[in-house]
């Protein structure tokens, strides 16, 4: 079976992306290239890059529900996220539960800085857990 080892995300604010994927989701910065272009890790070895795209602006970001996700262990995960991006002064719904067709997951979806849906949740919806 293939792993996924890297994703690119364009957008049309390389800091601030870089800012808002290393401060609330612990991606390091490998390498960046003035404000055009970023290669971030995450713990698991995950290369994200992100790339600036001059076609996307605030007006035209990505179609439809084009996101990427975070898999939270537990709700205490997702609730602990949400409050970190409170904290830096992001926007979002508060957590609940979520149902899209298949298995009942507890989380909320956060416009990112450059245009970019980002998605938090755990299938963990039991209570406390």
């Amino acid at each position: 079976m293939a792993t996924l080892n890297h994703t690119n995300l364009t957008t049309y604010d390389v800091p601030a992306l870089v800012e808002f994927f290393s401060t609330v989701f612990g991606f390091d910065v490998l390498d960046t290239r003035g404000d055009k272009l970023a290669v971030l890790r995450n713990s698991d070895g995950f290369l994200l890059t992100l790339m600036y795209d001059k076609r996307m602006t605030p007006e035209q970001g990505y179609p439809g529900l084009f996101h990427v996700g975070f898999l939270q262990a537990t709700r205490l995960d997702v609730d602990r996220t949400y409050e970190e991006l409170s904290g830096r002064s992001y926007t979002a719904p508060k957590p609940d539960r979520l149902q899209r067709g298949g298995p009942e997951t507890y989380g909320f979806y956060c416009a990112a800085p450059g245009g970019v849906l980002v998605e938090v949740s755990t299938m963990n919806v039991v209570e406390g857990a």
